[in-house]
């Protein structure tokens, strides 16, 4: 076999593209590793791997031990624990998926602030157990349901103004929101063009009913948002993140909720994933928890485990990936593995 191609996270009955690789005389090698010492053991002498790039230990002893390796090609939008600079250093080219699941993210984000704008998980529970009807029974309304806006009185407040946050904006405004968006690393006219008021984190704070996040994980966005954040939020604003748990401080969140400085949230992603049975999220009636759902339909499923085999393609072809995350590499890794015309 010309090339080895190592698959740490396979999944049975999934189509991973291998077909691709028969016209690379490629051998494919499924395994699932979960630690540092798995994947070098697996992969030391690769010449492309495939991982979940924001769960498995792509650091700087991992990437200095893939020798051969010319690409690791991520399954999933985030790459939270691989070190983009040793990989660049070492001449690696990292890549992600990162149109795989646009509309789904999005759309449990809307969801998020239909369900709880309308109080459907309360409304929910108070018939399954009292059998209530807001028609006849007038004092369920104001111990339940109030208060009750109408979704195109409401500002939402999007946090990170990339393709999900562009989504979520673009859906908000079909249901007649206004929607205010903050993003440093975004031209106000870019955001004007989709109807988006661009506005500074501190008006977004405090003007918004419903505010959505929407970055990736970095130094920059770790625990962006804290107490203090909370507390310039309106009593009767909700927090939503289907971004990544640590960009919030989880602590802070749960005070927040408590002392009902926010009116509650939508969280589908937490610090501690799986989330832990002791996390104080659990025993908040008004978090509604999906448990890092946001990603999945039965359409994503298929690409985000399809398409980082087209990346591995391109590289062992000597074709510069779409999907590069580390555009630095790209003069060095072109000399090394590029095709030569």
């Amino acid at each position: 076999m010309k090339f080895k191609v190592v698959h740490t996270y396979p999944i049975e009955g999934v189509d991973l593209g291998e077909k691709l690789l028969e016209l690379f005389d490629a051998s494919l090698v499924k395994g699932v590793c979960r630690t540092e010492d798995e994947i070098i053991r697996s992969a030391g002498d690769a010449d492309a791997v495939i991982g979940v790039v924001s769960l498995h230990p792509f650091n700087r002893r991992v990437l200095k031990a893939l020798s051969k390796c010319r690409i690791v090609a991520g399954m999933g939008i985030g790459f939270d624990t691989t070190d983009l600079e040793a990989a660049t250093e070492y001449g690696i080219v990292v890549t992600n998926v990162p149109d795989y699941c646009l509309d789904e993210v999005s759309g449990l984000a809307i969801a998020f602030m239909l369900a709880l704008g309308h109080k459907i998980p309360q409304l929910d529970k108070a018939v399954r157990e009292r059998q209530i009807n807001l028609t006849m029974d007038r004092r369920a309304v104001t111990e339940i349901a109030h208060p009750i806006f109408r979704m195109r009185d409401q500002t939402l407040g999007v946090i990170g103004f990339g393709k999900i946050g562009t989504a979520t904006a673009l859906k908000a405004k079909g249901l007649g929101m206004r929607v205010i968006a903050y993003d440093p690393y975004v031209l106000g006219p870019v955001m004007e063009s989709h109807g988006v008021k661009p506005v500074g984190m501190e008006t977004l704070l405090e003007d918004s009913d419903f505010i959505s996040i929407h970055t990736p994980l970095t130094t920059e966005t770790t625990q962006m948002i804290g107490y203090q954040e909370f507390k310039e939020m309106k009593h009767t604003c909700y927090f939503i993140n289907t971004a990544r748990g640590g960009c919030v401080d989880q602590n802070a969140l749960v005070r927040a909720l408590q002392e009902g400085l926010i009116a509650g949230a939508g969280i589908d992603v937490t610090v501690d994933e799986p989330i832990s049975p002791g996390n104080p999220l659990l025993k908040i009636q008004n978090v509604i928890l999906t448990g890092h759902a946001a990603w999945y339909s039965t359409a994503s499923e298929v690409e985000v485990h399809y398409k980082p085999m087209t990346q591995v393609a391109l590289a062992l072809n000597g074709e510069w990936p779409l999907y590069a995350v580390n555009p630095e590499v790209k003069k060095n890794w072109m000399n090394k593995w590029g095709r030569k015309v």
